[in-house]
């Protein structure tokens, strides 16, 4: 399929959006907030007859939509979920914008709207069913929040109390102050080594993994907070601290969460008075920069040095949905510069 998404005549097709993590990473693994935006790269799915699933998250997804519809599905012929994943790569190169949660909640809709039921009518149930498939697929628990960031779409706060517990989310409005800048660093990361080191941290020293945690949880909190408020420049404030601690905590447990890449764009942010930060697991791939004034956010956009570039992205306010003809592709949000 190209840029254009191509699709077949017949079904319906449904597109879930990617997310960046504004704050929380690392925190919201044991019960801390995160706060993320739902972003304008999408997966875009079609069920097909006769089609064999693609990849796990697909088969998960599928087979567990069609038991949660029972006899409502099946009246579906036998197939799967075709899924396009281009909007997820930088040139050949997959960034960090959650395309497999995109993909697990895309396939779920697109399961639900082919058998008849409204995709936008069924969020919740969207939800659950893609973390379940999410999860599964990944051998991993994790805090669903990129699965959450596909289904609701904005911007959302995330808690999961428990690892058995499905994660509570709130929808947030941002300060109108607040200034975004998506960026990549030039280099792939794996969120799993990245996660494995940690985990190995905390086995290892539970105290100090502990402590750690605690200190990331109180600064989301607070960015929480300030957001709630609409008070961008606390909001930045507690971002840029949390980027600080998210380096201690990585230099602790001997991951590499905040890269040499990432220390320059911080330089950088910093000189013209905001912050930059990981967005995600660190070790590399996606950053965001954040600012109270256009202008800063927009010379932030164009000095940071190579290979860092920015990335032309905008919020998706809309989450999972079925696409219809001539559909805008940006939310349009003014807040995110390039």
């Amino acid at each position: 399929m190209s840029r254009e998404r191509s699709t077949l005549v017949g079904t319906p097709v449904v597109v879930a959006p990617g997310k960046i993590f504004l704050i929380g990473e690392y925190a919201v693994l044991e019960g801390g907030p995160a706060v993320l935006a739902a972003v304008s790269r999408r997966a875009v799915a079609q069920y097909v007859p006769g089609l064999e699933p693609m990849s796990e998250v697909v088969a998960e997804a599928v087979k567990r939509a069609k038991g949660e519809l029972g006899e409502t599905a099946s009246a579906l012929p036998a197939g799967s979920v075709l899924v396009n994943t281009d909007d997820f790569r930088q040139g050949d190169v997959k960034i960090g914008l959650g395309s497999s949660a995109a993909t697990a909640v895309a396939a779920v809709g697109a399961v639900f709207e082919s058998a008849g039921i409204s995709v936008a009518q069924s969020r919740e149930r969207i939800f659950a069913i893609a973390l379940a498939a999410h999860r599964a697929a990944q051998g991993a628990e994790g805090s669903g929040a990129d699965v959450a960031a596909a289904t609701h779409g904005g911007f959302i706060k995330v808690e999961s109390p428990s690892s058995s517990v499905t994660s509570v989310v709130e929808s947030l409005v941002p300060p109108p102050e607040l200034h975004l800048v998506v960026f990549w660093t030039g280099e792939a990361a794996s969120t799993t080594t990245m996660i494995d080191g940690v985990r190995e941290f905390a086995k290892k020293d539970r105290a100090a993994y502990r402590q750690h945690i605690e200190n990331l949880g109180d600064i989301a909190g607070r960015f929480v907070a300030e957001f709630r408020a609409g008070n961008a420049n606390g909001a930045v404030e507690a971002a840029g601290r949390y980027g600080k601690r998210l380096a201690a905590f990585g230099a602790a447990a001997s991951v590499p969460i905040v890269t040499p890449a990432f220390t320059r764009a911080a330089g950088v942010a910093k000189e013209i008075g905001g912050i930059a930060k990981p967005s995600g697991a660190g070790g590399g791939d996606i950053g965001i920069g954040m600012f109270t004034a256009p202008g800063a956010a927009l010379l932030f956009a164009r000095a940071l040095p190579k290979p860092l570039i920015a990335l032309d992205i905008d919020v998706d306010v809309s989450g999972v949905r079925r696409r219809v003809p001539g559909e805008e592709h940006s939310g349009n949000s003014g807040m995110f510069h390039v």
